[in-house]
C-alpha cells in the first residue's frame, strides 16, 4: 500500500542476517545513491540520534565510514547448536 518494504527472496532468520544486510545495502546504493548515511538498526536497539547526526556532522571527510561492533581476532563458532554457528563453507 505505502511502497515501503523491502523484501529478500530467503527466510527473515538469524542465519540470514548477513544476506538481509546486504540486501538493504544494495538498495540503498541504488536507489539512494546521494544519501550521505545509511542506518541499520534492530528493533531493540536505542538509538541516540541527536548524539548520532552531532557525531556524523563532526565528520570532516566521512567517505568511507562504518560504526559498529566489529570484532577483532575472533574465530568462528564451528557449533552446529549455537545461533553464531559458522560453517565450514
Amino acid at each position: 500500500r505505502h511502497a515501503d518494504l523491502l523484501q529478500g527472496s530467503f527466510a527473515d532468520a538469524y542465519a540470514n542476517l548477513t544476506r538481509k544486510t546486504l540486501l538493504a545495502l544494495r538498495w540503498a546504493a541504488a536507489r539512494c545513491p546521494a544519501a550521505p548515511f545509511l542506518l541499520k538498526a534492530d528493533d531493540d536497539v536505542f538509538v541516540n540520534l541527536p548524539a548520532l547526526t552531532n557525531y556524523l556532522a563532526s565528520l570532516r571527510n566521512p567517505r568511507r565510514l562504518y560504526l559498529g561492533r566489529v570484532h577483532w581476532w575472533v574465530r568462528p563458532n564451528r557449533d552446529p547448536r549455537s545461533r553464531h554457528h559458522v560453517p565450514d563453507a
